[in-house]
This record gives structure tokens, sequence and C-alpha cells, in this order.
């Protein structure tokens, strides 16, 4: 009788049942005929479902995934190509109430003379790890975004402060009160200018808002004079007795500049048109824009 040496001993093994293995898998796996027709399920697709495997044994894929067609492409693209396919992210109703993305997979299944006998049809839910690599992709992205606006920013700030040394030599150079207040008018937009670069690329993300009691009237006629002259002029009725607001200039500027533009561009559709700013104490806005009666 042989006798069985010990490394031939420690080489036995005793394969587990393919039903353990098969219902330890994380991902939902359905085993389909050429007929579409589920054969084989396991625990995972059980939960994804939401249905026993008694009951999703010998129902049609469409059945399971109605008006969902990217799964039925896939499977027919591989039976006919004899070839896996896989979607990697896929909208799927497995219930009417849960919409999941997934990513499918479909692979043909061969019995051993290579003839494709059927499908096996993976769903694996998207998870942590895929959001997780979206995150990195999105940070990446972020980052060279935030290197070239920053570099945009220091092309853009260098001349501004170019732009406000000449102003403030003119300034300096010159008497006549005309030519002074433009100057100050150019070096107070160059301020405004770049405190907003600061802000938009989060250089100033500690600054707190700059709330001081506030003539709007000061500020709708320093926007008049950033716009410059324009056709039709603006006809101002402003009411002297409005009292001070409190709001932090600069923002408000910048909402009364992106205000008077938008103005000016609805005007220009309109033949002889006028432009009035008022202000008045109300509870409502109101635009006037075009010919006389024509109101917003």
């Amino acid at each position: 009788m042989p006798t069985v040496k010990p490394e031939e001993k420690s080489r036995e093994h005793h394969p587990l049942p393919l039903g353990v293995l098969w219902d330890h898998i994380d991902m939902a796996v359905l085993a389909l005929d050429n007929q579409l027709i589920v054969q084989n399920t396991n625990a995972a697709s059980e939960r994804m479902f939401g249905k026993t495997s008694r009951w999703m044994l010998g129902q049609s894929i469409e059945t399971l995934l109605p008006g969902y067609p990217v799964a039925l492409d896939l499977i027919q693209r591989a039976q006919s190509l004899n070839m896996p396919f896989r979607s990697r992210s896929t909208q799927i109703a497995p219930a009417p109430d849960r919409l999941l993305s997934v990513s499918l997979t479909v692979v043909p299944l061969r019995n051993a003379d290579g003839l494709v006998i059927g499908t096996l049809l993976q769903l694996d839910e998207t998870g942590n790890s895929e959001r997780l690599e979206a995150g990195e992709r999105l940070n990446e992205t972020l980052d060279s975004l935030g290197f070239l606006a920053i570099s945009v920013a220091h092309e853009v700030k260098n001349p501004l402060a170019g732009i406000r040394g000449a102003a403030q030599l003119i300034e300096m150079q010159s008497p006549n009160p005309a030519t002074t207040t433009c100057t100050q008018l150019i070096r107070s937009e160059v301020d405004r200018i770049s405190r907003l670069l600061d802000s938009l690329l989060g250089l100033a993300d500690n600054l707190p808002i700059m709330e001081k009691e506030t003539n709007i009237h000061e500020i709708l006629n320093h926007v008049i004079k950033v716009i410059g002259p324009r056709d039709p002029e603006p006809i101002c009725d402003f009411d002297p007795s409005l009292p001070f607001i409190r709001g932090d200039r600069d923002q408000l500027v910048q909402l009364f500049l992106n205000l008077l533009h938008n103005a000016y561009e609805a005007l220009r559709a309109h033949a002889n048109p006028t432009l009035h700013i008022l202000t008045r104490i109300s509870d409502r806005i109101r635009f006037e824009q075009g010919r006389r009666h024509k109101q917003i």
C-alpha cells in the first residue's frame, strides 16, 4: 500500500462550495442564458434589486431593468462579438424608489466547445473609491486652475500698479482740477479692482466685509463717472432726503456698474432711448428703458 509523503499531504486541498464563493462576491452578479433569462444570482444581487433569488430566477433582464437599454446593448454586443464589454457609469433603477449609479460589466459565458451559452452581468455600485478618484481628479483640475488664476492675477496687477503710479504722478504735476478729478477716479478704480482680484483668488479670505455708512448718491455719481460719456446720457433724479446706508462700498460700486452696463446693453435695440436713474424710498425696484411709457 503506497504511503503518502508529508509534503503531499500539505498539497491536499478541499475546494470551497461554489455557492459560498458566489454569495461572498460584493458586486451583484447575474448569470443569463442566451434568451436573457436569469439562471443564477448571488446575495449581492438580492440586496441591490430588493428581490429574493427565487423571485429573480426565470425572469427576463428586461423585467429587472425596464427602460434601461444600456445593459441590453452591452449584452448584445458581448454575445455578437464574443468579448467582454463595460460601462463605467450607468444609471439604473432596480426599484421604483431607487436610482443607482453602477459600473456594468458583461462577460460572455462559453461551454467547453467555445460556444456562447449565456452572459455574466456584473453590477458594481459606484462607491467611495470611485467618488474618491473623481474627487482627486477634481482637486488636480482645481489646483491647475488656481495656479493659472494666480499667474493671470499677477499679470493683471502689475500693470494696475503702473497705472496707479502714473495717475498719481500726473496728479502731482498738474494743477488742473479737472485732471485731478480724473486721476483720483483712476486711482480709486485701480485700488478697487486690485482688492477684487485678491478676493477672487482667495488671498483675502479672512478680510471682513467693509460695511460702513455710505452715501448711495456718491456711489451712483462715481459709477456714472467710471462709465464715462455714453449715449444716452443718464438723467439723474436723486432724492436728497435718503439716509445713508450700511454696506461695502466696493461691492456696491460693482453692483451698480453691472446694472448700468446691462441697462446700456438693453438700450442698444431701441431708437432714441432714454436712461433715468432715480432714487426713492420704496419697497420695490423699478427700471425704465426705451421709448416713453416703456417700463421694466
